[in-house]
C-alpha cells in the first residue's frame, strides 16, 4: 500500500513475502519465526545485493 501510495518501487520478493505474512496473520496461524527471519533478511539483503550486483557489471562494461 505504502508503495502504490509514495510510487516507490519494490521487488517481488517484498510483495511475495508481505502477502504470505499476511495471509498467515489473517488464517490466525500467526507467523512464525523462521518465515519472519526469512522475511526481514530478504528485505534487508535486496537492495545492498542489487547495489552490488550493478556496479560488478557496470565496471565490467565500461
Amino acid at each position: 500500500m505504502t508503495a502504490g501510495y509514495t510510487g516507490l518501487p519494490v521487488s517481488t520478493t517484498h510483495i511475495i513475502t508481505s502477502g504470505v505474512a499476511g495471509t498467515m496473520v489473517a488464517a490466525g496461524s500467526g507467523i512464525n519465526r523462521k518465515m519472519l527471519t526469512k522475511i526481514v533478511m530478504a528485505w534487508l539483503l535486496t537492495l545492498p545485493v542489487t547495489v552490488c550486483v550493478a556496479a560488478a557489471v557496470f565496471y565490467v562494461l565500461a
